[in-house]
């Protein structure tokens, strides 16, 4: 839809941001132009408007243009010479006049490039004529930038490349044995599944017969079969990282990092590693089939934030910085990955287009039902949230280093826990607070006020609980007179958290309810 005079008096009594810019032109393009159309094609697009003339305290005003139509035949044949700038737009309807009162501007909706044609570059010189938008102005872009849009321009993307320096053997074996199993759980009596290691590996995109005649790993092969160290050899930048911290505490209640040198540290043991901890929050109880990762009675919620962890892993640009961490609090989880969006947010979220910057990677994680071909994840991430209730789904790209962002809440906060029309309570059926009466019933259920230390069980007995069911179970070891609203004090996690807590403890055996829901008290199991 085109601007009007209303729009643009509504635009000029704000300040210009990451969308929009003013420019005074009374009779000629000026000449920094061209720069902030480079900023707008590398980032998210945006609009500038010609006629505007900047006062005192970033104030706005209607200058107005001398010949529209003038400076709009300049516009074209400039945006045309390659010798001026590397990319042009296609369509005249993103460059028109519009009259306001009786001056007349310009205004010039500039697209964001795609992916094809970044970095779109003033003049001959790629590196000195790159720009992005930050804010209100424009900046150079770095070397590092440039050649991270360089490589998101190849039909054969980064992950493909081969890595002759190194073989099939320097993979993790070990990695390769469960993908291999996997592999032949969902394709049983696949041709593929009699093959050796090295022919499987080549036929699934992880590596390739080369002229020496011996097989190297690919870029893909590597990130999701080799071991830390391996990894870091050819990717010095790369970096897995999950934290989740569930309490008010400054340290981390949980966290699984690929240096830490007890396993692999790639990135298909990483998404095993933490998927279920990931979602290990999430409303609707579920329960884990054999294969490990198959849930019975499986939601659409715990899809969809799978889904999300698969596409931080398989849309990393694995060349950039700081990595791709996953940071779990309570009620939010962050996913943040080295590398922008290959398409506009507007057309992730409209979903049905998939541009994954990894296709090896893609293939290799789709190969064993992880990830998804239709383009459809932030769709349904998105339709999902605003079906439940939950918190619209955060999206930012930030650049140099270039990165890319979700954040998601999983709590909606309200007194009961809601899914598809159906409240859910924890299994035992306590209520959200468990409080002493203020009168005592007939046959009177006391509640222990100073209740001794109970001994907690083993370590071993507690594997395979998250790290809130833990923390619940310590805490009530401590204080067993410690009510649901005394827990979420003290703990700093959410009502639906405890109450999740305490069912599981009750299901597994550590706790039991003794009398009413209304009165009774709690009892740790010896």
């Amino acid at each position: 839809m085109k601007l009007t005079e209303s729009h643009i008096r509504s635009l000029i009594g704000k300040k210009e941001d990451e969308r929009v810019e003013f420019k005074r032109a009374s009779s000629e393009l000026p000449d920094n132009l061209w720069e902030t159309y480079s900023a707008f094609c590398n980032t998210d697009g945006g609009t500038i408007i010609l006629g505007i003339r900047e006062g005192k305290n970033k104030t706005y005003s209607i200058e107005g243009v001398s010949d529209a139509h003038k400076l709009i035949d300049d516009f074209w044949s400039a945006a045309n010479n390659s010798e001026k700038v590397s990319y042009s737009i296609f369509f005249g309807h993103y460059v028109y006049p519009v009259k306001c009162g009786r001056k007349m501007v310009v205004v010039i909706e500039v697209p964001r490039a795609p992916r094809e044609a970044r970095p779109v570059y003033v003049g001959e010189d790629v590196f000195k004529g790159t720009f992005r938008r930050n804010g209100e102005g424009d900046y150079h872009c770095s070397r590092e930038a440039v050649k991270a849009m360089l490589r998101d321009q190849c039909a054969e993307t980064a992950d493909m490349c081969v890595l002759d320096e190194l073989l099939v053997s320097d993979l993790n074996a070990e990695t390769i044995r469960r993908y291999r199993g996997r592999f032949s759980n969902f394709k049983v009596g696949h041709v593929w599944n009699d093959l050796p290691d090295d022919e499987f590996l080549t036929k699934i995109g992880a590596a390739r017969q080369c002229p020496d005649g011996k097989v190297h790993p690919t870029l893909a092969g590597l990130v999701c079969f080799g071991d830390f160290v391996t990894i870091m050899r050819v990717l010095p930048d790369y970096f897995l990282d999950y934290r989740e911290r569930l309490s008010n505490e400054t340290r981390w209640n949980d966290r699984v990092a690929a240096h830490d040198a007890t396993w692999s540290g790639n990135i298909y043991d990483f998404f095993f590693k933490i998927h279920d901890r990931v979602t290990g929050d999430v409303k609707i109880p579920f329960k884990i089939a054999a294969d490990g990762i198959t849930r019975i009675d499986d939601t659409p919620v715990h899809k969809a934030l799978r889904e999300v962890l698969a596409n931080a892993l398989i849309h990393a640009d694995y060349h950039g910085r700081r990595g791709i961490v996953v940071e779990k609090h309570f009620r939010t989880i962050t996913f943040s990955n080295p590398g922008t969006m290959r398409i506009s947010k507007s057309v992730a979220v409209a979903g049905g287009t998939s541009d994954a910057r990894n296709t090896a990677i893609f293939n290799i994680f789709a190969l064993v039902d992880i990830g998804e071909r239709s383009g459809m994840g932030l769709a349904n991430l998105h339709g999902l949230w605003k079906k439940y209730g939950y918190a619209e789904p955060k999206i930012t790209e930030s650049y140099d280093p270039d990165r890319t962002v979700i954040v998601v809440t999983t709590d909606d906060d309200t007194e009961n826990d809601t899914v598809n029309g159906t409240v859910t309570r924890p299994e035992n059926g306590a209520e959200p607070d468990q409080k002493c009466p203020k009168s005592a019933p007939k046959v009177p259920q006391k509640c222990p006020r100073s209740a001794p230390k109970v001994p907690q069980k083993e370590t071993a007995d507690l594997q395979g609980l998250t790290a809130a069911v833990r923390q619940v179970y310590k805490a009530m070891c401590e204080d067993i007179s410690m009510t649901h609203r005394g827990l979420e004090s003290k703990l700093g996690l959410s009502k639906t958290t405890i109450r999740k807590a305490t069912a599981t403890l009750v299901q597994k055996g550590f706790i039991r309810r003794v009398g009413p829901k209304k009165g009774g008290h709690w009892e740790i199991v010896p």
